[in-house]
């Protein structure tokens, strides 16, 4: 196990060296593309996602948590439709997943 340590979490984290690899990666690969600023975000929105798993009793992070991670970190939440439409919409798609049918979005 490595030690890493990222913004948005002030200890150092267990981690196996191919997650800290993909990590170290992703946040090369967002500030070449992106930007530092960019990158130091994204440092930090994982740092914090990292902080809550270990709080919930994950002991180190492996690989497949650290993909998890980056890859859906700076995924932004979606917004939800409360209007008319949006709700008519809504529940059409409802009726037609009760009749086993399935409408493009």
């Amino acid at each position: 196990m490595d030690q890493i340590t990222v913004a948005g979490h002030p200890d150092p984290i267990p981690a196996s060296p191919v997650a800290a690899a993909l990590l170290h990666r992703r946040l090369e690969n967002a500030r070449e593309t992106r930007g530092a600023e960019a990158s130091e975000n994204l440092e930090k929105l994982v740092g914090a996602r990292i902080g809550q798993e270990l709080a919930e009793g994950l002991p180190s992070i492996d690989l497949a948590t650290m993909r998890s991670i980056v890859d859906f970190v700076e995924t932004p939440a979606e917004e939800e439709d409360t209007s008319g439409l949006g709700r008519m919409v809504q529940g059409i798609r409802d009726k037609a997943a009760q009749r086993g049918k399935r409408m493009m979005s």
